[in-house]
């Protein structure tokens, strides 16, 4: 073996000992933050606690990443953090979505801090003047914050469904955070919508088998995911019957005959897919 092929592979040695050294080093330190912070909790949290301000004197750190979902400066070919009305960049979508609220008014989403204020803004849900009036159901606050689960558990799913969605206006205050996938004591990941737990049965899984790596990307799938309503009592239900393919969600629609509505023009019926965005993620190399 040649004099500098022995120089090589000690170099390389000595560099992959130091990254190894490395690693073990950034495990161990987050081992013991960890330690610490359940160990040194100012406040204890329980239940279903919906102020994520809560939540920050116990994990400073990641409620400062929550905070940033409140900024509304990052621009990108793919949208943004911006509200920009779609509409009005492509009016085609008014023919295209005529008959449906869409049509009225659909602006490019804003970061979790501001999902309940832009569900109060959009024209979609109308002008209730009364708990019992307005066009859309309850189920619309589903995904807007952990009041929501709250409501849910002293309520009943069922009944928290079968609401006009003006009637939590009062309760629901609290965007998304914190206690929408995480449990208060432990801070381990955890599914506190029902849709996604029926979804699991309905594909023959469990959700409570899940693995720590698949929890994840499943408190995302809580929400970003295709649902729809249930046209008689509003129950909101994931087309995964016949698995997360968008395939086997038109075959299922189609098995029941759901349609989201009628065409105003051509009178057609429609399905509107929502945001499969867990859909299209398990079709990809990184799930």
């Amino acid at each position: 073996m040649k004099p500098w092929m022995g120089w090589l592979i000690f170099f390389v040695t000595l560099g992959a000992v130091f990254l190894l050294g490395m690693l073990a080093a950034s495990i161990t330190e987050r081992r013991a933050e960890i330690t610490s912070i359940m160990y040194n909790k100012k406040v204890e949290i329980k239940g279903i606690e919906p102020r994520s301000e809560i939540f920050q004197q116990n994990y400073p750190r990641e409620y400062e990443t929550w905070a940033q979902t409140a900024d509304t400066t990052f621009q990108s070919e793919f949208n943004g953090s911006s509200a920009i009305d779609v509409l009005e960049q492509r009016p085609e979508m008014v023919i295209l979505w005529a008959g449906y609220a869409f049509s009225k008014d659909y602006s490019t989403p804003r970061g979790h801090q501001h999902a309940i204020e832009d569900l109060q803004h959009t024209l979609r849900v109308g002008a209730p003047m009364g708990p019992t009036e307005g066009p859309q159901p309850a189920t619309c606050w589903t995904c807007k914050g952990p009041d929501v689960p709250r409501l849910m558990d002293s309520l009943g799913v069922a009944a928290f469904y079968d609401n006009k969605w003006a009637a939590y206006g009062t309760e629901i205050v609290n965007p998304i955070g914190c206690a929408d996938c995480h449990d208060a004591e432990t801070m381990n990941l955890r599914v506190t919508r029902p849709g996604l737990i029926e979804g699991y049965q309905a594909m023959g899984k469990n959700i409570n088998d899940a693995k720590h790596q698949d929890m994840r990307s499943l408190v995302c799938a809580q929400c970003h995911v295709e649902y729809y309503f249930d046209k008689q009592t509003s129950y909101l239900t994931f087309p995964w019957h016949n698995g997360t393919t968008m395939e086997g969600a038109e075959q299922y629609y189609d098995s029941i005959q759901f349609f989201d509505y009628t065409h105003k023009l051509s009178k057609t019926p429609i399905i509107k897919a929502q945001h499969p965005d867990y859909e299209i993620f398990t079709t990809g190399i990184h799930a």
